[in-house]
C-alpha cells in the first residue's frame, strides 16, 4: 500500500523564508539562476531533497519566481526587501507573500480572516488530508505567520478595520491608530489605499487589485471608478 503524503506547503515561516531569500537576493539580485546556483546562495553544496524543499518554500511564498529555465527574485519580494518600513506598498507585499501558499490563502479566507483555536486548526488541517505530525508542524507555521502579520512585524496590520479579505488603509496620525472599531465607519480618508481579493490566478491563488484616493474618500469618486472598471471589462475577452 502506498505511504500516506501530507499536502504541500512551506515548512518554513515567512520571515524564514524571507531570510534566506534575502541571500539570493544579495547575490543575484533580480538575474535568473538556475537551482543549482540558487541552492548555493542558500548555503547548500548540492541540489537534495533540503534545498528542493528550501527553493519549493521560497516559490510557494513568491519570493522566487520561474524565469526561463531558471528561477529570479520577484518584484513582490524586490519591493519587500528595498522599500521602507511603513511603505504601504511593502506592507501589501508582505502581506500578500505571507498568506500567497495556497493552504495558507483558503485559511486566511476559511476563518475569515481571524486565527482559529488550534483544536480548530488541527483537525482542519487532518481533515484536508494532513498526517497528525505534519499537521503540527503547519499549525506553527501558519501560527507564526499570523502573529507577525498581527503585530505589524512584516509591515502589516490586520486591524478590525483592516480585514486581509477587503483592506482599507487610510492616511491616520499616530495619536488616532487602534481607535476606530469594526461597528464605528471610517472616517473618509485622505490619501486611502484600498486593497480586496478579485480572483483567482491560475495557481488558484488571491489575486488583489489595489487603487489609491489622493482627496478625501467621496461617493462621486467611487462612482467615476466603477464606470471605468465598467468600461474596462468591456474591452477584455
Amino acid at each position: 500500500m502506498a505511504k500516506q503524503r501530507s499536502p504541500n506547503c512551506p515548512h518554513i515561516t515567512f520571515l524564514e523564508a524571507a531570510s534566506k531569500a534575502r541571500s539570493v537576493y544579495a547575490k543575484e539580485h533580480t538575474h535568473p539562476a538556475e537551482k543549482e546556483t540558487i541552492a548555493e546562495d542558500l548555503g547548500y553544496t548540492s541540489i537534495s531533497g533540503a534545498s528542493l524543499s528550501a527553493i519549493g518554500s521560497l516559490r510557494q511564498y513568491g519570493f522566487l519566481e520561474p524565469s526561463g529555465d531558471g528561477l529570479r527574485i520577484s518584484d513582490t519580494a524586490v519591493d519587500y526587501f528595498e522599500l521602507p518600513d511603513g511603505d504601504p506598498q511593502k506592507k501589501h507585499a508582505a502581506m500578500k507573500m505571507a498568506f500567497r501558499p495556497t493552504l495558507f490563502n483558503q485559511l486566511l479566507k476559511q476563518f475569515e480572516g481571524n486565527p482559529p483555536s488550534d483544536a480548530n486548526l488541527r483537525h482542519t488541517l487532518i481533515r484536508q488530508g494532513f498526517l497528525p505530525k505534519a499537521a503540527e508542524e503547519v499549525l506553527g507555521v501558519y501560527k507564526e505567520n499570523f502573529k507577525l502579520v498581527d503585530s505589524g512585524e512584516v509591515g502589516y496590520n490586520v486591524s478590525e478595520e483592516e480585514q486581509v479579505t477587503a483592506t482599507q488603509e487610510p492616511v491616520r496620525s499616530p495619536a488616532s491608530r487602534g481607535t476606530t472599531t469594526a461597528e464605528t465607519p471610517l472616517a473618509p480618508p485622505i490619501g486611502a489605499n484600498i486593497s480586496t481579493p478579485v480572483g483567482k490566478d491560475d495557481e488558484g491563488r488571491a489575486v488583489f487589485a489595489s487603487v489609491r484616493f489622493d482627496a478625501p474618500l467621496r461617493k462621486e469618486f467611487v462612482t467615476g471608478l466603477k464606470k471605468y472598471l465598467d468600461y474596462l471589462e468591456t474591452t477584455l475577452q
